[in-house]
């Protein structure tokens, strides 16, 4: 099945990216490991026998270097409010489609701000938030749908047995609550809101074994597909 096609990975040695990396080889194609630790890729290389190529979100010419001759990029490397817009602009110059899995909904929709006309004037394609909370919620969203064209609403409820953030993680999430500035944010209306207030606590049926939970209303997470006919948002419960 494999197609032998090269695959970028920017960010391949954090933890979300060395699965990406995994998948790729499994599907036959070749990941070029790419990211800012240069020291880091190199150990990966050498576990991998896979190229890598060091670059940097500051220096342009090196992400250049790093998509030379792939047919793809990934972007894991997170925060992407800082390195969606910098190597969504290196595919773009390379010509080639562009994925990451961006779970920080202000910075997908800056991607949706800054890149949609511009992917469309050049035949690209920019996917953001293909992820947990982005990819998965939109699969689950078209399901429901069938052949429905619109909805006023979709609620997805995830129910964690249990989560350890990893350090881009919880660096991501800093970026995102030093932008909202204590608030929280829900997309509705085909735009961000921000608001000041708690969000509601609800009651989710949950199916065996989890059963009903208490969840937390109206946290928005990304998806990766937001038009203004929709209003997604995200109920999360703990076990």
């Amino acid at each position: 099945m494999g197609s032998g096609l090269t695959v970028a990975v920017f960010g391949a040695y954090g933890h979300t990216g060395r699965f990406v990396v995994a998948q790729l080889r499994d599907r036959g194609f070749v990941p070029v490991l790419s990211g800012r630790d240069a020291d880091k890729l190199r150990v990966l290389a050498s576990e991998s026998g896979l190229d890598a190529r060091p670059a940097s979100v500051d220096d342009p010419a090196s992400l250049d270097r790093a998509l030379a001759g792939a047919a793809a990029m990934i972007n894991c490397a997170g925060p992407f409010a800082t390195t969606a817009a910098p190597v969504i602009e290196a595919a773009l110059r390379a010509g080639i489609p562009y994925v990451d899995v961006a779970a920080e909904i202000e910075a997908n929709a800056d991607t949706f701000t800054h890149f949609t006309d511009r992917a469309r004037a050049a035949g690209a394609l920019i996917v953001p938030a293909m992820a947990f909370y982005g990819g998965l919620g939109d699969l689950l969203v078209t399901a429901a749908m069938g052949d429905w064209t619109t909805a006023d609403e979709a609620h997805i409820a995830y129910g964690l047995s249990s989560w350890h953030p990893t350090a881009g993680t919880r660096t991501a999430g800093a970026v995102s609550r030093q932008r909202r500035g204590g608030g929280r944010v829900v997309y509705t209306k085909g735009r961000l809101e921000q608001r000041h207030d708690n969000p509601p606590a609800l009651e989710w049926p949950f199916p065996d074994p989890m059963g009903p939970r208490a969840v937390i209303g109206e946290f928005t997470m990304p998806m990766s597909s937001p038009s203004p006919a929709t209003c997604p948002f995200l109920r999360c419960a703990r076990t």
